[in-house]
């Protein structure tokens, strides 16, 4: 069975303005201080994970440059932004939040640009502009459920689980060793996409503003994840192998029950499951993701239950929404000297 649909998307609501960042800014920045900061464009970066602004302006009588950090080039990038949105030398008012510890640090919120038009931090510019594209897919392929191709998060369904600004779990939720390795942990430092790191499988599926691919075969299913450009192999022919070597996203293999692509995955280090509030896991954690392609084939779900006996007492649990992307897949290449900042 064959479904067409005509997808319009306005770029200045494709994504959701508080959904971007991908660690939460609360560690870094202080919502409660915003700052206006009339100056002139030094240099604009346009990379990932980060893109930031710098904007010459008078302090107190001196000259200074402020370090506005933004959204990530790859997400900016489905919204119609360039690498040249930005001229040097053109004056701007950027209206931002103010770093915790850095002086001159801030996370842009807007821009006033010379001609009156607004830029927001979640991309939106002033005019909006609608792409169309044509999405002709198969519901069933051989039979089975049809995941191939370029999905995105869906934000008008949120889903559920832990994420960014979540509170760390209750004492109930974690062992002693579990609690003992979430208080090791510190996310103003020790956030894994620092080291331009996904961090986990629950983690790399809630990343909006970004592309998820999937290659069907008939022995594999290759998940690719535009953010840090994670890759992972789904075996659908054998069962797990007892001499796996821990890996940071395990080993997978997976089946299929009806409508549903059901995917078991262990062997993996000892690691983040979530960078905010600050989840450990061991190299015992067990993940089992199920996802649901809905009966029009143009939507699915992800849910996933982590388990840990060392670290967990109970499960964590979440689900994620996803429909056809208008955008393929972009490389993130990720700058580990940008990340750390």
């Amino acid at each position: 069975m064959k479904i067409n649909f005509v997808f319009l998307i306005s770029l200045s609501i494709f994504f959701s303005n508080d959904s971007f960042s991908h660690h939460s800014n609360a560690p870094h920045y202080d919502r409660d201080k915003p700052i206006s900061i009339i100056g002139i464009v030094e240099e604009f970066d346009f990379v990932n994970p980060h893109s930031f602004l710098y904007i010459r302006s008078d302090l107190n009588g001196e000259s200074v440059v402020w370090e506005c950090e933004m959204q990530t080039a790859n997400t900016l990038i489905k919204q119609g932004w360039t690498a040249n949105q930005f001229e040097v030398g053109q004056q701007v008012i950027v209206n931002a939040i103010a770093a915790r510890r850095d002086p001159l640090g801030c996370s842009f919120t807007n821009a006033e640009m010379p001609d009156g038009s607004i830029i927001n931090r979640s991309g939106s510019i002033e005019t909006p502009e609608e792409i169309a594209f044509n999405y002709d897919r198969e519901i069933l392929i051989n039979n089975k459920p049809n995941f191939k191709g370029p999905w995105k998060r869906d934000l008008a369904n949120r889903g559920m689980g832990l994420g960014p600004g979540s509170q760390r779990p209750q004492v109930d939720r974690l062992t002693d060793k579990g609690l003992i390795a979430a208080e090791s942990y510190d996310e103003r430092f020790d956030d894994p996409s620092f080291q331009c790191s996904a961090s986990s499988i629950s983690r790399v599926w809630s990343e909006p503003g970004t592309v998820t691919d999937i290659i069907q075969t008939e022995e594999f299913i290759h998940i690719i994840h535009e953010y840090m450009d994670t890759t992972r192999v789904v075996i659908l022919t054998e069962d797990h192998q007892p001499s796996y070597i821990d890996r940071p996203y395990g080993h997978s293999i997976g089946w299929y029950e009806g409508n549903t692509l059901v995917i078991d995955t262990i062997g993996f280090e000892g690691g983040v499951l979530t960078p905010h509030p600050g989840v450990m896991h061991s190299n015992q954690l067990h993940m089992i993701e199920r996802l649901h392609l809905n009966d029009d084939g143009m939507s699915f779900v992800v849910s996933w239950v982590a388990e840990d006996p060392l670290y967990f007492k109970t499960p964590f649990e979440g689900t994620r929404h996803f429909i056809p992307s208008a955008y393929d897949i972009e490389p993130y290449g990720c700058i580990p000297e940008i990340a750390k900042r």
